[in-house]
Parts: C-alpha cells; structure tokens; sequence
C-alpha cells in the first residue's frame, strides 16, 4: 500500500525526515535538549524561522497523544506539528513563458510576492514551500534578476515572484495513477473518528495518510460554529492544481486567507475538498474548514488518482458528480 509517511520511528529511535528542512509555522516554539516536553529549553524558535532536520523520532512526552513525532535539529528536538517540512531548492527561470503560461510550485521554505518585479515593491503574501500558482508571464528585474508573474483568482496579476523559487509542474504530473482501474472500483474513505484517509481499488487498500479534517471554532461573541466534515457519500465533481481561498469573519478564529492551496479535489456542494495544506503539519485531530487538510504529495496524489482526471490548460475541470469517485466520510 503506497504512503508518503517516513517510517514510525520507535521512542528515542531516529529515523530520516520527510524533508531536509522546516519552517517554523508558531512564534515561540521550543527547541530542547531531548524529544519531551520536560527536558531543558535549549533556545525558542520565531515564525518563519528555518532549521535543517536531522531526523525525526517519536516520544510519549509530547504536547499530544495523536501526534507523538519530534524532529531532530542542529541544537535539540522540536515538536513536528509547528515545522513545515520543506526543501529548499532553486530552479533555472525559462528562457520564456508562453502565452498559455504555465503551473508552478514553490520549492523554498517560503519567498515574498511583491506588488512589482523588484525586491524593494511591496510585499503583498508570504508564499510557501508547495504552493501551486498559474504563472502567466516572465519579467526581467533590476540587476538581472528573473521574475514570474502570478495569476492569482481571488487578487488580480499584480503578484511577483522569483522565478528561482517556482518549479514548472509538468503536464504529465496531471495523469491519472491507476487508470486501468475501472472508476466502480476506486473509492477513498475518510475516517473521520482516527483522522485517517484511505483509498481503496478492487476493495483493496492502495493509499493511506494522516489528515485533518473539519473542526469547531469559537467566534469572537463568544458562539462555538461547527465546519465539520460532512458524513455520507460524495463524488468528487471540480478541482484545480491550485487555488486562493478566503473565508471566515475579519477578526474571528474562523477567518483564513490562504493563497496558492495545492492539488484541490472537491466532493460536496458546500466547498469541501481535500487539499494540500502548508499552515500547519499537526494531522490526526480535527482543525480545518470542513475540508479534508493533506500533505501537498497526498492531495496530489488523491488529485491524480480520483476520476475524472484534470486537464492541465484548465484553472477548473469540472464534470457531472456521478462520473466522480465515490468519497465515503463516516
């Protein structure tokens, strides 16, 4: 059965790491000398801040019982639910962007998305590590430099990036896993009880991965809404390589504004889909929107293997819910 997960290291036992860095997601996350909430402070790490992860291993002196994984760095352990596992690789800009454009990715921790193709323009987002965009155009800055310009749906064009940090996401990364798998046969279940999505063909299980799926969350006049993970049976009918979404009241714990959300495949009415997520790595409980939170390599993976497959000129693909695959929440 495919998964991306490492293997689960046993208590105090260091296993290699998803990804040779981390972006810290919370101010104030500890560094320690040993993989436990009672060992010595060694430093605290900012937002954004970068570490080079060693290893990962797991420990029952962890913040949580659902997510026991710590990550081994330069100078102790930090939990794994605060770091954005990432690369950290840069790309050759294309000589040129046709007029089609192109998908992209970003492969760095994080790069500013100015309102000009110049590092002294306004920054306008924080983009990160597996974000998807369309990129619609190439354009040369100051001192030589390669800018891409972004198209982004819910905000215009005036987004710049470097075009180091984006990897051009080739059109056979859009094909179908498993095509020759009649769609009848192809299901994925999403538990909602251990947080956990699993894809079956022939009733057999192929794919598993830790999610997070839909939460409660408390408004600022004190009221408690429920975005909880629709149960029942859903199609997947509509989904894009990447997508800007906002959502939620100004102010309140339920506001978001999340550009470049990656390998989004929708399957209720309502807006829900499972989708990569960069915002937090804390899966096992309950903490989004109602959507069905991913690794960005498992919602790509759902993207490519659920039927019907997206086209890659397209922003949306779009097609009747009964020719979609049959999504099971319970």
């Amino acid at each position: 059965m495919t998964t991306t997960a490492p293997a689960t290291p046993a208590p105090g036992e260091i296993v290699p790491a998803r990804r040779p860095f981390g972006r810290v997601i919370a101010d104030g996350l500890a560094v320690r000398e040993q993989p436990s909430i009672k060992a010595a402070l060694v430093r605290v790490l900012k937002l954004n801040d970068i570490v080079s992860i060693k290893g990962q291993t797991s420990s029952d002196d962890s913040p949580t019982r659902y997510n026991k994984t710590w990550y081994q760095i330069d100078d102790g352990f930090s939990y794994s639910a605060y770091i954005q596992p990432a690369e950290n690789t840069p790309n050759q800009p294309l000589a040129e962007v046709s007029e089609q454009g192109f998908w992209g990715e970003i492969t760095v921790p994080f790069t500013e998305a100015r309102a000009a193709p110049d590092p002294a323009a306004r920054q306008r987002y924080l983009y990160y590590y597996g974000c998807v965009f369309k990129v619609i155009a190439r354009v040369a800055g100051p001192e030589d430099t390669v800018w891409y310009q972004i198209e982004d749906e819910y905000a215009g064009t005036g987004f710049y990036v470097r075009a180091e940090h984006i990897r051009p996401i080739q059109p056979e990364e859009f094909t179908p896993l498993s095509p020759e798998v009649p769609p009848s046969q192809k299901r994925i279940e999403v538990d909602l009880t251990n947080q956990v999505t699993t894809a079956y063909e022939n009733d057999q299980p192929v794919f598993s991965a830790r999610v997070a799926t839909g939460a409660s969350f408390q408004l600022a006049d004190g009221t408690v809404q429920s975005f909880r993970t629709i149960p029942g049976e859903h199609r997947i009918f509509r989904k894009t390589p990447g997508q800007h979404m906002v959502g939620g009241t100004a102010g309140d714990s339920d506001f978001y504004d999340l550009p470049g959300i990656a390998w989004v495949s929708y399957f209720t009415s309502s807006g829900i889909a499972f989708h990569g997520t960069y915002w937090h790595n804390d899966y096992g409980r309950p903490r989004s929107h109602g959507c069905v939170n991913m690794l960005p390599e498992d919602a790509q993976w759902v993207f490519r293997w659920t039927m019907p497959s997206a086209l890659y000129e397209q922003r949306w693909t779009t097609f009747r819910r009964t020719d979609g695959t049959l999504i099971k929440v319970f």
